[in-house]
């Protein structure tokens, strides 16, 4: 499992990478981030996840179902990515 710092520390490594070797010699790199970010975000919003896929399961007929489910999930989604992919 990737933690968040690891992930962050893989997207520093990565544009690092890139400064000095171009995209060509950086796809071990690249796909260190990706499965990084992609753990990281999968770990985090899964509660908004799970609410988003319960409404799909009952084809959006539950009360709770609403745009704002699907708002949270892909706001979470966003802000963590961004977050971590914001490196200096």
């Amino acid at each position: 499992m990737t933690s968040i710092v690891d992930s962050k520390t893989a997207a520093r490594a990565y544009k690092s990478c890139l400064k000095e070797k171009g995209a060509a010699e950086c796809l071990t790199q690249r796909a260190q981030v990706v499965k990084g970010v992609s753990a990281a975000v999968k770990d985090e919003c899964s509660p908004y996840t799970e609410d988003f896929f319960g409404c799909f399961m009952h084809r959006y007929r539950l009360s709770s179902c609403t745009d704002a489910t699907v708002k949270n999930m892909l706001k979470c989604q966003e802000k963590l990515a961004g977050t971590i992919l914001s490196v200096e």
